[in-house]
């Protein structure tokens, strides 16, 4: 190895600058965007499609004009942009044929019309990169190649030696290759490394075929080829103009066992590294001589193949076309580099970068979590600020599970949104949710989740932050390294270093106390800096940022040799470096100059801990357009941008149970709040000091803030209602604050109801029934405890597999038509059979039965056949309806539903019955009784309405006798995904976040009025998962595994409903 790697420097230095130039070549070009505030605030009310959400807008079925009409209506009547049409499983429709274009085409006409933007999603499901099984299907050698190395260690060889790619043998510290010669070292004992190609398995996840090899020659061409060639046929200069771009999933150069290999690794890394890797591959899993050295370049070798071979081709096609190419990798396995070397590097070729944030868990601890995981979203929003990008968007709430809030979605939402996303896309809008569809990580943003009607609130929200928080600059002068490189000491795809989770961890505990003492700053990708950085008049510079200090974090043990280099020369020209480690290697090597650099610059070290860490903030904090003082809280977040007129604030709280108070001292002349749920602007009280405004806060939980210091004194606006202008209590939060007087505002004089309060269910109640029993040609299927009673997933599943298949609609894609194409079915009378019991005085009439695919099934009510209701669905445009009250009778009542033969589209689900009837557990499951004559307080579910998934109102009158005083509504406990608001039977607003008040002021007239209160439940108590205790995460693994039916009282369910009477008071205006 020391023979060899003093010529590794300069053959690594003319690469550099092969890639430096082909980095500059591909630059994008500078993005637009408004400097001038008062001109972005004339869009604030209202702000364009192109800074609404757009949802990923899933095709899951057989598509029609129908749905696309529906859908896309839907879309612009709640707030929406646009959508990002996403093939998942569940397709029926061909991707990629004729009918798949001609449908698109439609959504382009249909988007058109409304003013919507739509866009490439560019995979059938994900990852990126097979085309729906395409790609492997025309290029075989995308798959077949082997895309990994697993070492098998022996002291003798075996047998089969000939069937292993590679064989070394240890002689002293190195290895040789006797691949070609082992047939004479087959009796002679010894340390073999012998390594076997592994390939990526075959899977109906990819249409039959396996993922293919990203690192592979013309792959990622191919794919682009196969994938946009129709829309370039079909669509042609709508192209960057009507199709505005293409979003990437999850592609990834993951290995299927043992180190990542491709075919011309071993002669590139050679070109690159003037050594052999082939016999230093033990070094990938060895732990020994120059292991730190080896890993480095074999992971700096992936990270700069996956670049050039996937994302510049992307990148190029896309600039090409005027397009935006959006998507995201694998952020969140960090510091698990197994998917690949460095996501931040991948970023700086996307026009759009991109992440996604899953779940409704937040954790701020863990470098592998989604919401609360500081370094992902900073890496997105670092790339864009040097790369110039204005947008950067986040795929979000994905998997939170049917019952997240209007409160989660705004606090998740709000807490990305500072650190710098800009674009929301809504994780999922599913087209239909027959059978598995349903399970596929909820929520569902369509008109089937019951608080539907008033997205629209939350989508301008996040229309207004989008556009606020994607002009002007963000512009941070620290610029804070990450340890990538010294991870890739200790990477290992065969073997877990702890070392990795240290680092990260530690890494994300750094840069999170960082953000929470409201430090401003950028982090720093190797690759970036190799390609774009350089020192111009004593700055470091990262493309289109210039930063004055520049941060070694805790235990960085390695510099890229341009990084230091650049550091090096940094430090000459007078720029402030901050060290809280000191490395020692470059490029993995022990290196004399970077001991010394340090050695001539003792200074440059700073220690790093906890106790230290206020230290840490006077070294990091300085900023001369803003600063923080007497900040209580531990979740507060803030983002400022720079107009050419005056700076943006945006302060987010991200607790849940914590008000976030402090004093802000911002520069500028006039300090106004932009109201995100309105748009309008409200003049803040401040009092000037010098330069700087100085304004206090108080945040209530989940709660967030905006406000804006112009540059020129002339701007005035009316007072925010419940402030009085100049009022000192919102200028010094420790003498008081907004919390403190709202609520001072709201415990006025409480009013006393002209009457009871009323308390309405306003729709049916149901009942779901998810156990069933399947019989094929008279023959029950049991499961592994010989019950033949049947979760409804558990009896798809066996129904599909008593024909030797999967579930295709939810464990598969379609590659062409092969899934429809196999239903071919002769045999098979198949009878799925539902009970529930009759056990109380039910006006039975009114009873109905809800099946889905009523085109499919034929249904029977304790034997007597029945038919769908002529144009009715419920909850799902493909859910059938049928009256059944004149065929029920008291005791056990029978459902069944009938196919003959066998069909691919069978999927077992469970039924559900509607009407006016109250349940009682039962052993199994539920029992219908008597309905509740009236009402109380109190959760739903302990009142026979534990599936009730909608709105409940509680209303009271009031009389009113003068209309000039201020009425404030306020909610004490209560739980509901949020809570409508009407007055004399007109909806007049809603209430989702704390303090749970709102201003009837505006709509009250003099007499007596209605006051009501509609909870809105979720579909979680619906649709489930019941049997899974799981908080804040649900995809289609918490619906398995489910075999024993419980009695109902046993489900996991939400206690829904106002548990104490709403307060409505009085005050003077």
């Amino acid at each position: 190895m020391k023979s060899v790697t003093a010529s590794i420097d300069k053959i690594a230095l003319v690469l550099l600058s092969l890639f430096v130039a082909q980095g500059i070549a591909h630059a994008s070009a500078d993005q637009p965007r408004e400097m001038r505030f008062k001109k972005v605030m004339k869009e604030v009310k209202d702000p364009p499609a192109s800074f609404r959400p757009a949802p990923l807008w899933v095709w899951n079925t057989d598509v029609t004009k129908e749905d696309i009409d529906r859908m896309l209506n839907e879309f612009k009547e709640q707030g929406f942009g646009g959508a990002f049409v996403h093939p998942r499983p569940g397709l029926i429709t061909d991707y990629l044929s004729e009918d798949w274009f001609a449908l698109y085409a439609y959504s382009l006409e249909v988007a058109e019309r409304l003013g919507l933007d739509i866009w490439i999603y560019d995979e059938n499901s994900y990852p990126s990169g097979f085309a729906g099984g395409h790609v492997p299907a025309q290029m075989p050698e995308s798959y077949n190649q082997g895309q990994g190395l697993r070492l098998e260690k022996m002291n003798r060889l075996p047998e089969n030696v000939k069937e292993y790619f590679l064989c070394l043998k240890r002689e002293g510290d190195a290895f040789i290759d006797i691949t070609s010669t082992s047939d004479r070292y087959k009796e002679t004992e010894g340390e073999y490394y012998l390594y076997k190609k592994t390939y990526h398995g075959r899977s109906k996840w990819y249409g039959g075929f396996s993922y293919v090899d990203l690192l592979y020659p013309g792959v990622t061409r191919k794919f682009i080829d196969v994938t946009m060639s129709g829309y370039e046929k079909q669509f042609g200069k709508k192209l960057g103009t009507e199709i505005k771009g293409i979003f990437t999933d999850e592609p990834h150069v993951a290995s299927p066992g043992g180190a990542r290999w491709t075919p011309d690794l071993f002669d590139l890394f050679r070109e690159q590294w003037g050594y052999d890797l082939k016999t230093a591959l033990p070094l990938l899993d060895e732990t020994e001589a120059n292991y730190k050295q080896v890993r480095h370049n074999y992971m700096r070798t992936l990270t700069q193949l996956f670049i050039d071979r996937w994302s510049k081709p992307w990148f190029e096609y896309t600039e090409k076309k005027n397009m935006r190419w959006t998507g995201h990798y694998w952020e969140h396995g960090w510091p698990d580099l197994s998917h690949g070397g460095d996501n931040m590097a991948m970023y700086a070729w996307h026009q759009m970068p991109a992440i996604d944030m899953l779940f409704n868990q937040f954790n701020d601890t863990n470098p592998q979590a989604q919401f609360g995981n500081v370094r992902s979203v900073k890496e997105l929003s670092s790339v864009a600020n040097q790369m110039g990008y204005t947008r950067t968007l986040s795929e979000t709430y994905g998997g939170g599970g049917w019952d997240v809030t209007f409160e989660d979605l705004k606090r998740l939402g709000d807490w990305e949104y500072a650190l710098g996303v800009n674009f929301m896309n809504q994780h999922l809008s599913h087209m239909t949710i027959v059978g598995a569809r349903k399970y596929d990580y909820p929520p569902v943003f369509t008109s089937l989740s019951p608080w539907w009607s008033n997205y629209k609130r939350l989508n301008d929200y996040f229309a207004r932050l989008s556009l606020l928080l994607s002009q002007g600059e963000q512009v941070n002068n620290t610029l804070i390294l990450e340890p990538t490189t010294t991870l890739w000491l200790y990477y290992s795809y065969s073997t877990r270093h702890p070392k990795v989770m240290e680092i990260g961890s530690n890494f994300q505990h750094f840069i999170t106390k960082l953000e929470k003492a409201q430090v401003e700053y950028d982090l720093g990708s190797e690759n970036i800096i190799k390609d774009r950085g350089s020192v111009k008049r004593g700055s470091f510079v990262v493309g289109k940022r210039a930063y004055s200090q520049v941060v070694i974090p805790p235990m960085t043990e390695n510099l890229n040799k341009e990084t230091f280099k650049l550091l090096k020369a940094f430090v000459e020209a007078g720029g402030e470096l901050i060290a809280f480690s000191k490395p020692t290697l470059v490029d993995g090597q022990e290196n004399a100059a970077l001991e010394r650099f340090f050695a001539d610059n003792p200074s440059l070290l700073k220690s790093y801990s906890d106790a230290s860490f206020g230290e840490v903030i006077d070294a990091l904090s300085r900023n001369d357009k803003l600063y923080f003082t007497h900040v209580e809280s531990d979740d507060l977040y803030h983002h400022r941008r720079s107009y050419h007129d005056g700076e943006l604030l945006f302060l987010v709280n991200s607790s849940l149970s914590d008000t976030a108070t402090g004093t802000l001292s911002i520069v500028g002349q006039s300090l106004m709040e932009i109201e995100g749920m309105s748009g309008d602007l409200y003049d803040y009280p401040c009092e000037r000091k010098g330069e700087f405004l100085e304004a206090g806060f108080s945040i209530p939980p989940a709660g967030s803030l905006i406000l804006f210091s112009s540059s020129s004194s002339g701007d005035k606006y009316k007072v925010k209602a419940g402030a009085i202008e100049g009022d000192k209590n919102r200028i010094n939060p420790r003498k008081s604050s907004i919390h403190k007087a709202n609520t001072e505002m709201a415990e006025g004089v409480r009013m006393e109801a002209a009457g009871p309060l009323n308390i309405k269910r306003l729709q049916p109640n149901v009942l779901n029934i998810d156990f069933c029993s399947v019989a094929i040609d008279g023959t029950f299927l049991t499961n592994s405890y010989g019950d033949k009673n049947l979760y409804t997933v558990e009896a798809a599943s066996g129904l599909y597999r008593h024909f030797s298949i999967d579930n295709p609609w939810s464990s598969a894609i379609q590659y062409r038509q092969t899934i429809v194409e196999s239903d071919t079915f002769k045999t098979g009378d198949v009878k799925v059979t539902y009970h529930f019991t009759v056990a109380g005085e039910i006006d039975l009439k009114g009873i109905r039965l809800v099946a889905e695919q009523p085109n499919l099934w034929g249904v029977t009510i304790n034997n007597v056949p029945v038919s769908p209701l002529p144009g009715e669905s419920w909850l799902d445009a493909r859910f059938g309806v049928y009256e059944i009250g004149e065929y029920l009778k008291m005791g056990v009542n029978v459902v069944e539903l009938s196919v003959m033969p066998m069909s691919i589209y069978a999927e077992v689900a469970p039924v559900y019955i509607l009407g006016d009837f109250a349940l009682e557990s039962a052993p199994h499951g539920w029992i219908l009784r008597e309905p509740v004559t009236t009402l109380r307080l109190g959760s739903w579910k302990e009142q026979g309405q534990p599936y009730y998934s909608w709105d409940v109102a509680y209303s009271k009158d009031y009389v009113i006798e003068d209309t000039s005083a201020r009425y404030t509504l306020q909610l004490t406990k209560w739980k509901g995904t949020l809570a409508e608001v009407w007055v004399n039977d007109a909806k007049v607003g809603i209430i989702a976040c704390q303090p749970y008040r709102f201003d009837l002021s505006p709509h009250v007239r003099e007499g007596s009025n209605k006051i009501e209160v509609r909870v809105i439940g979720s579909l979680k108590n619906l649709l489930g998962p019941h049997y899974n205790q799981s908080q804040g995460i649900a995809g289609p693994g918490h619906w398995n595994g489910v075999h024993l039916h419980k009695a109902g009282s046993d489900y996991n369910l939400i206690d829904y409903g106002l548990m104490e009477d709403f307060t409505v008071t009085s005050s003077m205006p």
